[in-house]
Order: structure tokens, then sequence, then C-alpha cells
């Protein structure tokens, strides 16, 4: 199990190993909170949008191009 040591700052480094799977990269905002005497740390979603291009359904595909279509229609 990777450890971590906290700094003198109070900041730690998430194992490299634990960023790259996660595809945790610098800037990315992380979701950190307490359940149960324990902390947990999230990857922030960026977006909701960025969240619908992980689902697995195909229903979210090629979204963006929908949409651009469904405005253009509606414009006309």
């Amino acid at each position: 199990m990777p450890l971590a040591k906290l700094s003198s700052k109070s900041q730690i480094v998430l194992p490299v190993k634990i960023r790259r799977h996660l595809n945790i990269n610098p800037g990315d905002t992380l979701e950190i909170r307490e359940e149960n005497q324990r902390i947990v740390i999230l990857k922030a979603p960026t977006s909701i949008v960025d969240e619908l291009d992980q689902c697995d359904s195909s229903i979210w595909k090629n979204y963006a191009d929908e949409l651009l279509i469904s405005r253009k229609e509606w414009d006309e």
C-alpha cells in the first residue's frame, strides 16, 4: 500500500501509480471529504458534459453534434 507524508505546509503527494490510473493531472480539482474517520479523495468532474462523456451508454455519444443540428433546426 503506497504511503504519503503530510508536509510542513499540510500538502500531500499522490503516488504516481494512482495518479496515472485515475488520470489525475496538475490543475485537476479533487473532492476531499471525511467518511467514518477516513479521508476520501475523489477526482472532481470538470463539468457535467465531461461526466456524460464517460457514460458507457451510446445515447450520450455525439451529443455535441446532435445539439448543434437541433439548434440550427430551431433557428430555421
